[in-house]
């Protein structure tokens, strides 16, 4: 895991290492082409390989392919045993990575089990080709200067040599309607992302169009797993567990995030059956009982026998990381701040790796909006005037997100789930630019398969996994996502949705693991990991806010911020649309 810059062109020049420094704390490279048209930066943070025999930038063998690659290939050893031929350097997947892609090109792709981003250079034809893994786990942002380079990275900040970009109207207006800044497209000083799955090819004549390379299966279920419920039961765990024991590889010690959900206790519980006490867990709490889910962690981590650490986040140390958390963002998120304090604990504790339960939700309907969407989707079943007659009954919340929509199926209605801001809102803030949502299909199997669809491309693609890389990475830890695993999602996606639905939430995922899982775990409301904001941001943090929304006032405008403000002290603002401000705010300024 690591954080790699690069730079192509005519007007190669090199890249200051240091913002990238946090992403890899234990050694750092650099090399040029003998050409001088191709440059390469990497800073590493050792998980395989701890020797020099694993230090990037690399080239192969041969010495006609060199690479920078942020990330881990989990099978890197499968993928090995079909390169006959090859004289191993070492045993680091970057090597595998290296010498796959000089024997067999972009095919290799399709071997690879893991998440990666990563730059290749190739001497024969002088190119570069950036990737990105299926998922989006990993990130990489390129940027056409205009001047004759061509330069991309891990973070967005360092292709501006330590600055954050402007953001455009489009972008911030995306950032406002769901939380985030945009998953594809520009987001600001010609700043642009590579979109998950995606590969784009750099030469002399320039940059040709993005390609992709993998997208989400959405096929209609099939195939002999699916005959029953209790064969599906089966084969999901031993999906799972596949999963899992791959994401172990690792040269140092690994942990894993045990909030007491079903997710990560599943992760962990399985984990141990491999690694045992050489598994380390962790629980942050707060001394408020009622954001604290250390009883049933510990419980999970008895059973799991685990190294388990408890950690107490007091108000005042947490507090200030919520502050730390602000300022490491690469991009402004508005629900980064509990993975960054979750993984600066688990850092400080002395670990680089830790596992997390992130994507069980998407997969196997453990959000409101698998039995919400199915019974709001009827909107689509009746004459239009009819359906806005409806909506005009609904709650506000509900009537704003629904501001604007111009079909109700249920990927469209799943996505709007998720708006934070309404199109008049964000006209008030002088916004009135076209939002890029993610599009649907009508090849969905059935409802539930649209909406994991949209939670995934629309809220877990470019919010959860992106503020998962950015809060990790600012502490130096890497984390990984078992339940990502290309395979297992594929086959969820296809399953058929009277399988995965019911109650409780993820019912299928519960009766594949009963016999693991404490009843304590799954017999309660789902929580989450919550911190008490509301009240922060009405005493310790106030004037953090209040500094952070008042630069905002002079991007959208006085009379929006300050009603949001006032509807925030009032109570009839939730307080995560006032910290969204005060975040773009904060961003804006630095």
């Amino acid at each position: 895991m690591c954080g790699f810059i690069g730079c192509f062109g005519e007007s190669v020049r090199e890249f200051p290492l240091d913002p990238l420094r946090h992403r890899g704390p234990d050694a750092s490279g650099a090399w040029a082409s003998p050409d001088g048209q191709c440059w390469f930066g990497h800073v590493r943070l050792s998980i395989i390989e701890l020797s020099a025999a694993g230090a990037q930038p690399m080239s192969s063998a041969s010495g006609r392919t060199t690479i920078v690659f942020n990330g881990e290939i989990y099978n890197h050893l499968e993928v090995r045993s079909r390169l006959g031929g090859v004289v191993w350097r070492g045993h680091s997947d970057t090597e595998t990575l290296v010498e796959a892609w000089e024997r067999l090109g972009e095919e290799c792709l399709g071997l690879l089990r893991g998440m990666f981003a990563f730059a290749v250079y190739q001497s024969q034809d002088r190119s570069v080709h950036l990737v990105r893994d299926r998922l989006g786990i990993k990130p990489l942002y390129f940027r056409n200067g205009g001047n004759g380079c061509f330069s991309f990275a891990s973070e967005v900040r360092t292709l501006l040599r330590g600055r954050r970009p402007e953001p455009g109207d489009a972008a911030l207006a995306c950032y406002l309607a769901t939380g985030h800044m945009p998953a594809t497209g520009e987001i600001g000083e010609g700043v642009r992302i590579l979109p998950p799955g995606c590969i784009l090819r750099i030469d002399d004549s320039g940059d040709s169009p993005i390609r992709q390379w993998w997208s989400l299966p959405l096929r209609k279920s099939g195939g002999e797993i699916i005959r029953n419920h209790s064969e599906t039961q089966a084969w999901v765990r031993s999906q799972v567990e596949d999963a899992v024991r791959e994401h172990l590889l690792s040269d140092v010690p690994v942990g894993a995030f045990l909030s007491g959900g079903i997710d990560s206790s599943i992760v962990s519980l399985v984990a141990a059956r491999s690694l045992g006490r050489s598994l380390h867990t962790f629980c942050v709490g707060f001394p408020d009982a009622g954001f604290d889910e250390r009883h049933i962690a510990r419980e999970v981590a008895a059973r799991a026998g685990s190294n388990h650490t408890e950690i107490e986040v007091g108000p005042e140390e947490c507090q200030r990381w919520a502050v730390e958390a602000v300022a490491a963002m690469d991009l402004p998120s508005a629900d980064a701040v509990n993975t960054y304090i979750v993984s600066k604990a688990v850092r400080e504790a002395g670990l680089k790796v830790a596992l997390s339960g992130l994507g069980g939700d998407e997969l196997f309907c453990g959000y409101p909006s698998f039995t919400d969407i199915p019974r709001l989707a009827l909107l689509g079943r009746i004459p239009a005037p009819f359906a806005k007659a409806l909506i005009s009954l609904l709650p506000a919340g509900a009537r704003n997100k629904l501001d604007g929509a111009a079909c109700f199926d249920p990927f469209t209605l799943a996505v709007l789930r998720r708006r934070w801001w309404s199109d008049s809102a964000l006209k008030e803030a002088g916004l009135d630019a076209p939002i890029p949502w993610p599009k649907g299909t009508q090849a969905f199997s059935d409802d539930l398969q649209a909406i994991s669809a949209a939670e995934i491309l629309g809220y877990m693609e470019p919010m959860l996994l992106r503020d998962s890389d950015q809060m990790s990475m600012a502490v130096g830890l890497e984390l990984r996502v078992p339940f990502l695993d290309h395979r297992l999602v594929e086959s969820a996606l296809a399953m058929p949705g009277h399988f995965k639905s019911g109650k409780p939430p993820k019912r299928l995922l519960i009766e594949a693991f009963r016999d693991l899982l404490p009843e304590a775990v799954w017999k309660r409301p789902k929580q989450g990991f919550a911190l008490p904001m509301d009240s922060w941001m009405r005493g310790p943090i106030k004037e953090f806010c209040r500094s952070g929304t008042e630069t905002a006032r002079k991007r959208l405008g006085e009379k929006f911020v300050d009603t949001a403000w006032s509807g925030f002290e009032s109570r009839n603002l939730h307080w995560t649309r006032l910290w969204q401000i005060a975040v773009l705010g904060h961003y804006l300024r630095n």
